[in-house]
């Protein structure tokens, strides 16, 4: 076709420029939400066996911290410690691989076309888990430190720094293995630590003590630090698959 005659045809049926488009797109009718509707809202789609597994973590340190001290084998401050942090690998693991779930089980380009980007839904439940593994360590060290006679600072660290741990080992995994293959990695990791911890119970009385507390607060900050830069790289992943898929639209 001649390009005069294709430059004729786009100028004669081009849409006219939208008028008042602002003032229509007020007055039409759509369900609206506002941020924290949404935010309550993701609730909704977090699995109930992950509320029912935190709610046993709980009743878990409760016991060990309450009702095995009758028992000369559970009667060590320092080994009920070491018990209960063998266990919240699991809360990290939990915590990390559903926020996850969406990129695994391949529902991110569906939750990206809602109105809130895969970004927002994410970093919702970010905020949604980071709420709920604050009360489930706040509690589990109130239930520590009524009968350790540790101080507060040595039962915080001793208690999570296997939880640090497993943190920055699942988001490293999860940085660079895709699909399920990357929970896989973060159950191994979990399991690994939480084995590990209940073989080496017998160190216990050995770096339960004020000689190695500046070695627990350094790796408390690695940790920490660790975390940081590894959430930064998995939210960074995240913006560029929705830029991709911005590209692709």
């Amino acid at each position: 076709m001649n390009r005069n005659l294709k430059k004729g045809l786009m100028s004669s049926f081009q849409a006219p420029p939208p008028t008042d488009r602002e003032r229509f797109l007020k007055q039409l009718r759509y369900p609206k939400i506002t941020y924290w509707e949404f935010l309550l809202a993701q609730l909704a789609y977090i699995r109930k066996c992950i509320w029912i597994a935190f709610a046993l973590i709980v009743f878990l340190g409760w016991v060990i911290a309450f009702r095995l001290s009758s028992f000369q084998y559970w009667s060590g401050d320092g080994l009920r410690i070491w018990s209960i942090s063998a266990i919240l690998p699991f809360l990290a693991m939990m915590t990390i691989t559903e926020i996850y779930r969406s990129s695994a089980y391949i529902m991110a380009e569906l939750e990206a076309s809602c109105r809130f980007s895969l970004l927002q839904i994410v970093m919702a439940r970010i905020s949604i888990f980071g709420a709920a593994n604050f009360i489930v360590l706040i509690l589990l060290l109130i239930f520590i430190n009524q009968i350790s006679a540790y101080s507060l600072l040595q039962t915080i660290l001793y208690t999570i720094m296997p939880y640090l741990f497993v943190c920055t080992a699942c988001l490293w995994l999860l940085n660079r293995f895709h699909g399920s293959d990357g929970i896989y990695a973060c159950a191994a990791a979990a399991g690994f630590v939480s084995v590990s911890s209940i073989l080496c119970e017998g160190l216990v009385t050995v770096l339960y003590t004020d000689v190695y507390l500046n070695s627990w607060l350094t790796l408390f900050a690695i940790c920490l630090v660790a975390i940081g830069f590894q959430m930064h790289k998995f939210v960074k992943k995240l913006e560029e698959k929705q830029w991709n898929w911005n590209l692709t639209e």
